[in-house]
């Protein structure tokens, strides 16, 4: 009985010195609930995807001064780290893993091309943070784990829109097919454009490949003419793109030309030079245009305007969504970690500017593809929503 009653006092006076632990820490804890909520993003804020990782940070940066001016989340702000991985696999890699051991951050948005996007998800995947992919569209980054989500949708999605609605609505049936070699998203898109396609009842009368940073295309546009080609589609990015477009025009090549978020730039309009006008026929699927009259888009617009002093872009946009969509998931965890995130995130119900985010068991959403036209006045315009499904209307997507 002696034996139960010494352990009984030494339970007590265990439970006693644990509670009066708690309670010294609790002025901490408490100091602690102010501290910020940190986001990373690992960028191509300089290489050759700088284009899309500038114009992705400033939609970050939009968005995470929005949540705090609302107050942040649960009282604390949100603050931004930000890792430049060059456009470069190895170092988006290792920007995951510094942002992870600097800082923390409950989840991370990147990178912006899905070559470099992959090597960051590998890596977020092994070091457990979300990871949150803006605009990489090769549908096997989210098959790289269950800490990988994805604002934008894939490449099947994209690159269907733009075959369903060169084949419906500008009814071409001859279709060739260039493709930049070596690149992830390039070869995913051409691939999914082509056997959309075909599947609708066209015709690829001609396939070549280039390599990146290509300037002379003299001979693959005259093969595609002399292919009777109706369009020439670029799997590829805007520089590229713009030369193929001004070498038509050397050779009187009279096609439309047909292209994905990768051309998306002001870069487009500088390879291209005199060649786009507003009778050429050049057009793009995408994820965003701010021609859309949704509440939310002209707010959007109108903020990144008066902070940046031009228009966003897709990838702008795309930005905005994924630190908005990171903020909502964060403000509905049980608790403010990685771990409370990722769980979130699953659930998550975010109205975005590129569309209403819902994320299911792919961890992709399903949103509508932006059909745009580039013309003479340097931006693209929006033409039309559509799906890889069918065809919807303007007036219902605006």
């Amino acid at each position: 009985m002696k034996r139960l009653h010494r352990l009984v006092r030494g339970i007590a006076a265990t439970l006693l010195v644990t509670l009066t632990a708690l309670l010294a820490m609790a002025p901490a804890a408490i100091a602690q609930s102010t501290d910020p909520i940190v986001i990373g993003a690992v960028l191509s804020l300089t290489g050759r995807d700088a284009a899309f990782g500038q114009e992705c940070l400033a939609g970050l940066d939009i968005a995470v001064e929005e949540a705090n001016a609302e107050g942040g989340v649960h009282n604390r702000p949100v603050t931004l780290q930000v890792y430049d991985d060059q456009s470069n696999p190895i170092l988006a890699a290792e920007g995951v893993r510094t942002l992870v051991r600097q800082f923390a951050p409950v989840a991370i948005v990147g990178s912006n091309t899905s070559m470099v996007t992959s090597a960051a998800a590998v890596a977020a995947q092994t070091v457990g943070v979300p990871l949150v992919v803006p605009e990489a569209t090769k549908p096997e980054i989210s098959s790289i784990g269950d800490w990988i989500y994805r604002v934008c949708f894939v490449d099947p999605d994209m690159a269907g829109g733009l075959a369903t609605y060169a084949y419906s609505d500008l009814n071409l049936r001859r279709v060739a097919v260039l493709t930049e070699e070596r690149h992830d998203y390039t070869v995913s898109f051409a691939r999914y454009f082509r056997d959309k396609f075909i599947e609708l009842g066209g015709e690829i009368v001609y396939q070549a490949g280039y390599k990146a940073g290509a300037t002379e295309f003299d001979d693959l546009v005259k093969n595609a003419s002399t292919a009777q080609a109706d369009a020439i589609m670029v799997s590829g990015f805007y520089a590229e793109a713009g030369n193929v477009i001004a070498c038509a025009k050397r050779q009187n090549c009279n096609v439309a030309f047909l292209g994905g978020d990768g051309w998306e730039s002001d870069g487009l309009f500088t390879s291209a030079g005199d060649a786009i006008t507003d009778r050429s026929r050049v057009y793009i699927a995408s994820h965003f245009s701010g021609d859309v009259k949704r509440v939310k888009v002209r707010g959007f617009v109108d903020a990144f305007r008066e902070k940046f002093g031009r228009r966003p872009n897709t990838s702008s946009a795309l930005g905005f969504d994924a630190a908005g969509m990171i903020v909502t998931a964060v403000t509905d965890a049980a608790t403010q970690t990685a771990a409370g995130v990722k769980a979130s995130l699953l659930h998550v119900q975010h109205e975005g500017v590129t569309g209403h985010i819902t994320i299911g068991d792919t961890r992709n959403p399903a949103k509508k593809v932006i059909i745009m036209k580039a013309g003479a006045d340097q931006r693209f315009a929006y033409v039309r929503a559509i799906s890889p499904e069918s065809l919807v209307s303007a007036e219902a997507a605006q």
